[in-house]
């Protein structure tokens, strides 16, 4: 992942996109595409497209799909688990109980309620090739026929999906401040409750309710660390992204892959003289 800094943002013709943080703040990410076009968003809203990612790849679906469902977030809810919306509307696409897309309960999980979008989409005729705008229309059936509203997402949503999918020529940059979190002891599994979680997310979201087989992981004696191995359907570099994109959300403090080490303190990707052996090794914030 090439190193990109945060305050190089505006230079050189980039496009930056400031949607619900107040401008670029300590608490943010920053994907930058191959064509040198970025988008920074808070925290928590790359955490949930990074969900929306994981439960694409796990699918097995083209990058085409991830984006779709990337606009259709950005204008249906900022990309944000929303508790309420429009009449009984919900969550990350504001699906609603009364029109079957499930209960209040299950919408509101992300990896849910993005399984359920890629269900429709699939059953829209040529949603590969017609307009983004009018593949995400399809789905939701929204007062915008023309799909317009969630057509003008599609650079935003093409930045995040291929930097969420680790394209050669991409990066993405997040920092957050030190959560000052209580130091955890090891549980019955081996991981510290913080780890544990991230483990839990690893293989929920991956593995999309079934549809794919979950990485798997070992960890470190002092329970901090998830050694991640990759597979065919998610390579070390996927793995990366995703720590680091959910690395507020789950308390992630470093991220390492290959000689490329992420730190909550930098916030960004740098070389280092050691090197996982063949995997994505995630830590958790110690505390105390």
């Amino acid at each position: 992942m090439t190193v990109m800094l945060l305050g190089a943002l505006g230079a050189g013709g980039f496009f930056v996109y400031h949607a619900f943080t107040g401008g670029v703040s300590a608490e943010n990410c920053t994907a930058i595409g191959a064509d040198g076009q970025s988008s920074t968003i808070a925290n928590e809203r790359m955490a949930n497209a990074a969900t929306i990612a994981a439960v694409s790849r796990a699918k097995n679906l083209p990058e085409r799909a991830t984006i779709i469902a990337l606009a259709t977030a950005e204008q249906e809810s900022k990309i944000q688990n929303l508790t309420g919306g429009d009449r009984d509307s919900l969550g990350l696409f504001q699906q609603r109980p009364s029109q079957g897309w499930g209960t209040p309960d299950q919408i509101m999980d992300p990896v849910y309620s993005t399984g359920k979008f890629f269900y429709a989409l699939l059953n829209v005729n040529n949603w590969e090739t017609i307009d983004v705008g009018k593949a995400a229309q399809a789905v939701q059936r929204s007062a915008d026929s023309s799909g317009e509203s969630y057509g003008q997402w599609e650079e935003m949503a093409t930045i995040l999906a291929t930097t969420l999918d680790a394209k050669s020529g991409t990066s993405l940059t997040c920092t957050y401040e030190d959560p000052k979190l209580a130091a955890e002891t090891p549980g019955s599994n081996g991981l510290t409750p913080r780890a544990s979680t991230v483990g839990q997310a690893l293989v929920k979201q991956f593995s999309a309710n079934g549809a794919a087989a979950a990485p798997q992981y070992s960890h470190s004696s002092d329970g901090l660390t998830l050694r991640i191995t990759s597979n065919n359907l998610f390579t070390p570099q996927v793995l990366a992204a995703w720590a680091v994109a959910s690395s507020k959300t789950l308390n992630v403090d470093r991220v390492q892959y290959a000689n490329e080490v992420w730190t909550r303190s930098s916030g960004k990707w740098e070389s280092t003289s050691s090197s996982t052996n063949g995997t994505v090794d995630v830590s958790v914030a110690k505390g105390g």
